[in-house]
């Protein structure tokens, strides 16, 4: 005998609560793949106005804008990169559909919104560290966690409203859910997200997260990150060590679970900053302390792992000198507020200014000779931090001329220095309210510049080194070059001759003749590609053309059906369009990607296939044009590790010859003619577009 459906399920299915946005469903199958580039992001994003009027205003934001107005969706995307969008666009998706609950109108949400924003950052951080490969489902499943409480406040306000507001513990709330409504809430949400036709990992994640922790040990990943940041989000900062036997089940401990909430205390705040979203203040501790006694528990827990973790973007960690630099910039401001900054590096006895956010070169002009100890930057080059006000009157000259010049009301000197060795000093303007702040609390400031130096020491070793290692190289490579021009030489000159007698005695046949043609001309492209090998003068501007892009497309193609065995297997679809503008490029250097992606397609197809040539023109917003050119295949797709270091040399099975180097020349050819190339590549075939400027 069938168990009876509650009457609540009943209500639920008649309510016809709201449907899952569209544009959320497509920003889920945008985030469960690598390969999404900006313009995919933007066509999607630019569908709806509401998330392309947030991404232009996050865009615009002191923390992104750099003195230049963003008033387009693909200015915006450029300035804020596809993983900062995709989050934009999941939040501001989930706050619309949030909206459209009727129970939801009228209420305070605050303590709701908080609570749901910190499991979905805490989701996101716990999938990265347990080794889930899409932490932003984690994070979308996160915000929509507790999205039952909504739809049975929508269907049963009067019943339900007394528990929305409850503060009693889960356990009891969802006992007393149980009792009156015959479902709790985790179990609405479940339902929701079937009906929603969402994956059933997502729906599990949202009907376990409040099991128990031995219950969950072994569920999918999803279901794991969700439950436990759910259970996290709930603890005070103070008492993290109470959930130490929790926390030991997954390897985490009780300072990585502190370092983890601290982190995302500070990402709610600025979410909620950008999208208009009023928060409570944080519940208080279940014990009295003493405010000294709360910046003492704040300053142990910001530790330089969670101001590189909460306040640099991601990817500093790994960048050159100017990213990395960049990078500490942003994150100053937003740590600390600064308006402007500089850094000031050793230089043959003295310091030289650089700005750091390009509103003001004549930053550049200021040098200091050391040892300065009169001055606050002396001062901080010696290892101690700095903090002035304006109008000081223990202010330098100098000191004054930089605040100046910051334009600032307060200055911060952080002395920047790596395992021991000193590498300038990183000059933040501020405001006087923060300027105040911070002479409260330096132990924030000693923790960035911390974790700032150590930043920009890896970053200046590794340019030390990849120097080193061009230098080297560089002098091996133009010893071998010139050896191979010297002995190819001779060969070419050969074929070549041989060719022009052929051509003597085809002459009456006009179809041979057109092949030797083809031949011939591409000898003389060989040839080029080799001498060049002998170019110092690696700046020097490469030859460019005015290219007419489908007849180059031809070209290479009856080229390739008589260079390649396999192209007779293989069936060749055309789809030109008319009409292209020309593109300004290199055409030795175009004809070799597309000969590479050809010959790359036609070895996928060793027993026959269907390969496509298609070119197509694309306007920008502003009435840029570019001409994209695609070589798609129906082969087998290229494995994961392929996938993983597509332009980087590696190692080949092919024998015969190969290199490995195919697409990494491909590559770095297309970053020469100032293209963009983009893969997909799945078990029905895999595609290359490249997208080329057309020329003016």
């Amino acid at each position: 005998m069938q168990d009876r459906i509650p009457d609540i399920q009943v209500r639920l299915a008649a309510a016809q609560l709201p449907a899952l946005p569209q544009i959320l469903l497509r920003i889920v199958e945008l985030c469960e793949r690598d390969d999404v580039g900006l313009a995919e992001l933007g066509g999607v994003v630019g569908k709806d106005a509401a998330i392309a009027a947030r991404v232009v205003a996050i865009a615009n934001s002191p923390y992104y804008n750099r003195g230049r107005a963003i008033d387009t969706v693909d200015k915006g995307l450029a300035v804020l990169g596809t993983t900062t969008v995709r989050r934009i666009a999941l939040n501001q998706a989930v706050i619309e559909l949030f909206g459209r609950f009727r129970g939801a109108r009228g209420f305070d949400l605050g303590p709701f919104w908080r609570h749901t924003l910190l499991t979905a950052v805490l989701a996101r951080q716990l999938a990265q560290q347990l080794g889930y490969p899409n932490p932003e489902e984690a994070y979308l499943a996160g915000l929509l966690h507790d999205v039952g409480r909504l739809a049975l406040l929508t269907v049963a306000q009067q019943d339900y409203l007394p528990l929305f507001d409850s503060r009693a513990d889960e356990a009891s709330m969802l006992e007393e859910e149980r009792a009156r409504f015959g479902m709790d809430h985790a179990q609405t949400g479940a339902w929701l997200a079937e009906q929603w036709q969402l994956h059933p990992f997502f729906a599990d994640a949202l009907r376990y997260h409040h099991e128990p922790p031995e219950r969950i040990l072994t569920a999918h990943q999803l279901v794991q990150s969700v439950a436990l940041a759910d259970r996290l989000g709930a603890v005070h900062p103070t008492r993290v060590e109470d959930l130490s036997g929790v926390l030991a089940l997954w390897g985490l401990d009780a300072q990585n679970a502190a370092n983890l909430l601290q982190i995302g205390q500070q990402e709610i705040k600025a979410i909620a900053d950008q999208f208009g979203i009023t928060l409570p203040d944080a519940p208080p501790p279940p014990a009295p302390v003493t405010e000294v006694a709360a910046l003492d528990k704040v300053a142990e827990l910001t530790s330089s792992r969670v101001i590189a973790q909460g306040a640099l973007p991601e990817g500093a960690a790994e960048g050159s000198v100017d990213t990395t630099l960049v990078a500490l910039a942003q994150g100053a401001s937003l740590l600390f507020g600064a308006r402007r900054s500089a850094l000031f590096r050793h230089e043959q006895g003295r310091l030289q200014g650089r700005s750091l956010d390009g509103l003001d070169s004549r930053i550049d002009e200021i040098r200091l000779a050391l040892p300065a100890v009169d001055t606050a930057l002396g001062k901080a080059w010696a290892g101690k931090t700095q903090i002035l006000l304006a109008g000081m009157s223990g202010n330098s000259l100098a000191d004054a001329q930089i605040l100046g010049v910051l334009g600032g009301e307060g200055m911060v000197c952080l002395s920047l220095a790596h395992e021991g060795m000193p590498l300038g000093v990183l000059v933040l303007g501020l405001d006087m309210a923060r300027t105040l702040t911070l002479r409260q609390r330096p132990w924030a400031l000693d923790a960035f510049a911390a974790e700032a130096g150590r930043l920009l020491g890896q970053a200046i070793r590794r340019e030390a080194e990849l120097e080193q290692t061009r230098q080297g190289l560089g002098g091996r490579f133009e010893r071998q070059a010139r050896a191979v021009v010297h002995e190819a030489g001779n060969p070419l000159g050969v074929v070549r001759n041989y060719l022009a007698i052929l051509r003597g005695r085809l002459s009456d046949q006009a179809a041979p003749t057109q092949e030797i043609d083809l031949m011939e001309e591409e000898l003389r492209r060989v040839t080029r590609i080799i001498q060049g090998l002998r170019q110092v003068d690696l700046s020097a501007a490469p030859e460019r053309h005015r290219l007419d892009v489908n007849g180059l497309v031809q070209e290479v193609l009856r080229f390739c059906r008589l260079g390649k065995a396999e192209m007779g297997r293989i069936e060749v679809l055309l789809a030109l369009e008319q009409g292209l503008p020309a593109v300004l490029a290199d055409a030795d250097k175009l004809k070799q990607v597309l000969i590479n992606l050809v010959f790359n397609a036609a070895e996928a197809l060793p027993q026959g296939g269907r390969l496509t040539l298609s070119t197509a023109r694309w306007r920008g917003a502003k009435g840029g044009e570019s001409v994209e050119i695609s070589v798609a295949d129906n082969g087998p797709g290229l494995p994961p590790e392929v996938m993983g270091q597509l332009y980087d040399p590696v190692a080949t099975a092919k024998g015969g010859g190969h290199a490995g180097l195919g697409l990494s020349i491909v590559g770095r050819l297309v970053e020469e003619l100032g293209g963009a190339i983009q893969c997909r590549s799945a078990s029905t075939g895999t595609v290359f577009k490249l997208v080329l400027p057309a020329a003016g």
